[in-house]
């Protein structure tokens, strides 16, 4: 049997989903308790220790993440409350094969925005006595759906990222099945990096992206941090996770996150444009 954090979410649910295809006994924990064919709805808290110890005990194997809140103040320490009741979940339940998402820069310990919360779960998760793989993941596609809205209103895309950085970037559902087949197998610990199939500019995969949303051209503004973080207050983001965000492109930026080199075993297959082919957005 295997335990499955964030379900119903774009990683989880797609681990839940391949994992079921395969067979496997799947509870499917997730905050809503919705639905996940083939698997036990697990409803709770993802801070609940006592609870995520009842979704733990038992299971083979889990899939773990950190959920990921940008509209509540104080973000990295409900990162680490988070952190912190997942690893002693499952120390308690005593899970021997863990795969945890990740990301590029979790080796680094701070200056990196948000991805300074997975250096310090990275750490956690190193205290288990189990068999743990990171899967060390590129920015997603999906990070570009939270600014749709604003891209058809005004016809183009801002952010603090220079328009020459290239960046991993990655389908979600790449992720997914990297995680499921892992599950599965059990044979990989360590560390593995997934990049996708290249690495894009942010101009380069909007070019991909907006054809495909119903928009017949989109730019990209490089704006000033303090502009950004202006804006990101101005639709609900708390200032500390709001100046998070323009530190964590700053890093991207600066070259202090960055993959290990891109390798076949760190590529994998969905681009920009298949990614938004099957959004089924239109304008």
């Amino acid at each position: 049997m295997i335990t499955v954090l964030g379900a119903t979410g774009n990683t989880g649910g797609r681990v839940a989903a391949r994992l079921t295809e395969a067979g496997e006994r799947v509870r499917a924990v997730s905050r809503s308790g919705r639905a996940v064919p083939g698997a036990e709805p697990w409803q709770g808290d993802a801070g609940d220790r006592d609870f995520l110890t009842r979704a733990f005990t038992g299971a083979d194997a889990a899939y773990v993440l950190l959920p990921f809140d940008l509209f509540t103040p104080g973000y990295h320490a409900v990162q680490d409350r988070l952190g912190e009741a997942v690893t002693a979940a499952l120390r308690a339940a005593r899970v021997p094969y863990v795969v945890a998402l990740s990301s590029l820069g979790a080796e680094v310990p701070a200056g990196t925005g948000y991805l300074t919360a997975l250096h310090r779960q990275e750490q956690r998760l190193r205290t288990l006595d189990a068999d743990v793989l990171f899967l060390r993941t590129g920015l997603f596609f999906e990070s570009f759906l939270h600014g749709l809205d604003a891209m058809r209103a005004e016809g183009v895309h801002a952010d603090t990222i220079d328009p020459a950085t290239r960046l991993p970037m990655i389908a979600t559902r790449d992720v997914g099945d990297a995680a499921a087949d892992a599950l599965l197998t059990r044979s990989r610990t360590g560390v593995r990096e997934l990049l996708g199939p290249a690495d894009l500019t942010v101009p380069e995969a909007l070019a991909d992206l907006a054809p495909r949303v119903g928009l017949p051209e989109l730019d990209y503004v490089r704006v000033p941090e303090e502009a950004m973080v202006a804006a990101l207050e101005q639709v609900g983001m708390p200032p500390d996770v709001a100046a998070l965000h323009v530190e964590m492109n700053s890093a991207f930026d600066s070259g202090l996150v960055r993959s290990s080199g891109r390798t076949a075993d760190a590529t994998t297959p969905t681009t920009v444009a298949a990614w938004a082919d099957g959004l089924g957005v239109t304008a």
